[in-house]
């Protein structure tokens, strides 16, 4: 009897293959396997029992990141041939292709860089089955090599007899080279020496040096020495946000920061994400800013590995001016290091990138992990999600972008983009969308957008697709990417986050939204004040505490801003001069940051909010009682003037700023508690980027759970704007 197997799942770039064919050897079975598409085919001439067992060694042996979803099976024509044989690949368009990310190099290859026997010893670009490069060099599926950019690189004698050798751990490896076949490092400025060593001793004198990895270059330095460290804030423009760094071995990590068991699973998982830790020791060169945490990686890929065990830990940031996408080609980088003093060379090598991506990154919290940004080693793994029957494209927002697909029970979302007001992440943003549509395969019946009509992302589901998209509520949009990853049929969603396009025209940010299938209800907000300045309150603190005060009929004092600017500000709101209502949860934030003397200017996305959560956190730290402080609900408002007005009256009263600061987080979770209680909705669904909060989120969870309701976040999309595409694709597909 013949059987043919259909396989999908992740079965291509993890040495699937290769896997069937030595469990069917150690059968002694006759047959085939092949990619179809991006899933697999596999014919067997067996009795069932055979078979059965066959199918059971093989999902019990399968590489670590192969995946299998579905397993279907046939009768079909007599095989006629023997032995079993790896068969080319052939396309189809039956299933959603899953496509695994790029996949840090793995122990066994590490073990040969180090072998001075080796013929891979150092060699920068080692893979196998198991690890390296996969949706970052890709072109078209089927996954094989002549659809990768490894196609420019012809294949040795040595490497090829590898390739073929069923007992070889490279059987079928895409990826396969070496010194003589493979890619090549490079060094800029041009010096005696080899490149990587060049690139070392650079670093090593307290250089910054552009390092091409597997997604696009890094900025490289010394952690420990300052001057590298502002000489690389200086190349970045960036004055105050965290580095990560990157550490050789895990114990490194464990001198600087506490780590969880979860937390040490992130850190060695094949993503190789940033992991953001709390933080126990700093490093010389202030690397971590005002952060209490710190965002380590382990090497993801050999040149990493070799720079860590020269030189120790390094920070690692992604190889960009601050707002710019990540820098992908030579000749920019190498242009930028002959005209900017602050940049000491370029370790580049000759494989090219398709696809960008800078580095994903989790945190913890309440012992479950949360992704942060959506990048290299988890973009573009699908997630299971029901969103009804329809092939749709969701562009996302603007801030922190990312667009997404869904097909037959399958949503893929892109990689992190950055803020697409940048006309270089822009045009990043729709290079890639134009490839993943090809790559996939994907003929969108829908197209779905976020409602703010100025969006660049809005515009480009019309450009891509011809098609008029459907419109989705940015607030909307963010609980319905936690029914998406959760299930859920309903719930009450709490959505809060510096900004969002409101149904009302104004800018929403701390939602109570109640959702019944598709359809929601705004049950309850932050009381919308008058915000004047437009896009700079979003960053100047001072003005969104000044918007707040005059809101509840208290003057500016001086110590927050001048006279003159608080007339300013005054005859803004008056004459509705740039100026709009908001609800922001964000701006609440930066307002009690300035109003308790912690900051009061974003340098960087989030930073006051980041500087009022170290100080209630060191209250808990220090046993210090948090001042009680009560959010007033009314008729559906949270009562936020008249909050910062009681914090004001407490401070100038000699009220402790950390017992203060610790307060302010009860009390909004308190809040919102109330609204909870009201409307009795016993789901709740947790999003926005204030959930990233640790002490806040904490806080409310608990209270919600001990006050009988089961709380939902997302795990598998970021819970700021970088998951709202989720949401798009669930409202789309599940709208009549």
């Amino acid at each position: 009897m013949t059987k043919k197997i259909f396989l999908t799942g992740i079965v291509q770039g993890v040495g699937f293959r290769p896997c069937c064919k030595k469990v069917a050897d150690s059968m002694r079975l006759d047959g085939t396997v092949k990619n179809l598409g991006s899933n697999a085919e596999i014919v067997i001439r067996a009795e069932t029992r055979v078979t059965e067992e066959f199918l059971r060694r093989l999902i019990s042996l399968l590489p670590k990141e192969a995946k299998i979803d579905t397993v279907l099976e046939e009768e079909c024509d007599e095989f006629k041939g023997s032995g079993f044989t790896i068969l080319e690949s052939e396309p189809s368009s039956l299933y959603l292709p899953e496509i695994i990310p790029d996949i840090a190099t793995c122990d066994g290859c590490i073990a040969e860089l180090e072998n001075k026997t080796d013929r891979r010893h150092l060699h920068p670009f080692i893979s196998c089955t198991a690890c390296g490069p996969r949706y970052s060099i890709i072109k078209a599926l089927p996954y094989d090599r002549e659809n990768t950019l490894m196609d420019k690189f012809p294949i040795c004698e040595r490497c090829k007899t590898e390739y073929k050798n069923p007992s070889d751990r490279r059987l079928h490896a895409q990826t396969v080279a070496c010194k003589d076949c493979g890619p090549a490092l490079n060094y800029y400025p041009a010096s005696y020496g080899e490149p990587l060593d060049n690139a070392i001793n650079a670093i090593k004198n307290g250089g910054v040096v552009a390092v091409k990895d597997i997604g696009g270059y890094h900025f490289v330095c010394l952690p420990n020495s300052r001057p590298a460290v502002d000489k690389l804030r200086l190349l970045k423009l960036r004055d105050k946000k965290p580095f990560a760094v990157m550490f050789g071995q895990i114990e490194g990590v464990e001198e600087y920061a506490n780590i969880n068991e979860i937390e040490r699973q992130l850190l060695l998982s094949p993503a190789r994400p940033i992991v953001l830790l709390e933080k126990t020791k700093d490093f010389d060169g202030a690397v971590c800013g005002d952060s209490a945490f710190l965002g380590a990686m382990l090497p993801s890929n050999p040149v990493q590995h070799l720079l860590c065990k020269a030189l120790g830990p390094l920070v690692m940031t992604s190889g960009n001016i601050s707002g710019e996408p990540i820098i992908t080609e030579n000749a920019v980088m190498l242009k930028m290091a002959a005209e900017n003093e602050h940049l000491d060379g370029v370790l580049y090598h000759d494989r090219d990138i398709i696809t960008s991506l800078d580095d994903s990154i989790y945190y913890v919290l309440d012992s479950k992990a949360h992704l942060s940004r959506r990048g290299r080693g988890v973009a573009p793994a699908s997630i299971n999600a029901d969103c009804g029957d329809k092939t749709i494209f969701a562009s996302g927002g603007d801030l922190k972008s990312c667009f997404g697909f869904y097909k037959n029970g399958k949503a893929v979302l892109s990689q992190h983009f950055g803020d697409l007001e940048d006309d270089g992440c822009a045009a990043v943003f729709e290079k890639s969308a134009r490839h993943m549509s090809t790559l996939f395969g994907f003929s969108p019946d829908i197209t779905v957008t976020d409602l703010h009509p100025l969006y660049f992302s809005s515009s480009l589901a019309e450009k891509l697709y011809n098609k008029k998209p459907l419109t989705v509520q940015h607030h909307h949009a963010h609980i319905a990417s936690v029914m998406a990853e959760h299930g859920l049929d309903a719930c009450l969603g709490f959505a809060l986050d510096g900004t969002g396009y409101g149904d009302d025209g104004t800018v929403w940010g701390g939602e109570a939204l109640a959702l019944d299938g598709v359809s929601y209800k705004r049950v309850a907000h932050l009381k919308s004040v008058m915000m004047c300045g437009g896009d700079s309150v979003s960053k100047n603190a001072a003005e969104a505490l000044a918007c707040y005060l005059l809101d509840a009929g208290r003057d500016i004092p001086e110590w927050v801003m001048s006279k003159k600017d608080s007339e300013i500000v005054a005859s803004a709101i008056k004459h509705r001069i740039n100026s709009l209502n908001s609800s922001s949860c964000g701006r609440l934030f930066d307002a009690v940051c300035c109003l308790l003397g912690l900051g009061d200017y974003n340098h960087y996305e989030g930073q006051c909010a980041i500087l009022l959560e170290n100080s209630a956190n060191s209250a808990l730290k220090e046993g210090i009682l948090a001042y009680r402080l009560d959010l007033d609900y009314n008729n559906g408002i949270l009562e936020t003037p008249k909050l910062i007005c009681d914090i004001l009256k407490a401070k100038e009263n000699g009220a402790d700023i950390k017992a203060l600061a610790l307060g302010f987080h009860y009390a909004l979770a308190d809040g919102f508690l109330k609204v909870a209680i009201e409307q009795n909705i016993k789901k709740i669904a947790l999003s926005g980027g204030v959930f990233q909060n640790r002490v806040f989120t904490s806080v409310l969870t608990k209270r919600l759970t001990e006050a009988g309701f089961g709380v939902y976040m997302n795990e598998k999309v970021p819970c700021g704007d970088g998951g709202i595409a989720l949401g798009q694709l669930f409202i789309a597909g599940r709208k009549d």
